[in-house]
């Protein structure tokens, strides 16, 4: 059975550096057993990426914000959420024993609704593949 663990709480008590190092120690205890860790940054200001040592091209937000610019152009009998599914797949940075995806910040100031609710779909859909998900959530508990 896969294991969820998602570190939420108030802003500034150190999730970002509990999600890191949760993930750095489960690593070596994945790794013989050929086992993969999903990690997931569902933090506006994407910390993660930093604190595991990585830097991600591309986030979540950024396809949405792509999606928003290319949905008109795209051809008539073409899917737009398999198109955006598609992109959001290219967001996954393949680490060392670990995926991490990146929620990132949409553009403009505002709700971030959709991309917590695109963000959380893609998740479900990817977690059977992995024996163990981190999720470092933003401050509060609405997207829980």
């Amino acid at each position: 059975m896969a294991t969820r663990i998602a570190v939420t709480g108030k802003g500034g008590t150190g999730k970002t550096a509990f999600a890191a190092l949760l993930i750095r120690a489960a690593l070596p205890r994945l790794k013989p057993r050929k086992e993969l860790l999903l990690a997931v940054d569902a933090d506006p200001d994407t910390n993660l990426p930093a604190a595991l040592g990585v830097q991600v091209r591309r986030t979540v937000g950024d396809m949405r914000e792509r999606m928003m610019k290319e949905r008109d152009s795209l051809p008539p009998d073409t899917s737009k959420e398999r198109a955006l599914e598609s992109w959001v797949f290219e967001t996954l940075h393949e680490g060392d024993g670990y995926d991490l995806l990146v929620m990132g910040r949409p553009e403009g100031p505002g709700c971030y609704c959709y991309a917590n609710n695109m963000l959380a779909s893609i998740v479900q859909r990817l977690v059977g593949n992995y024996a163990v998900t981190v999720i470092d959530t933003a401050a509060g508990l609405e997207h829980i």
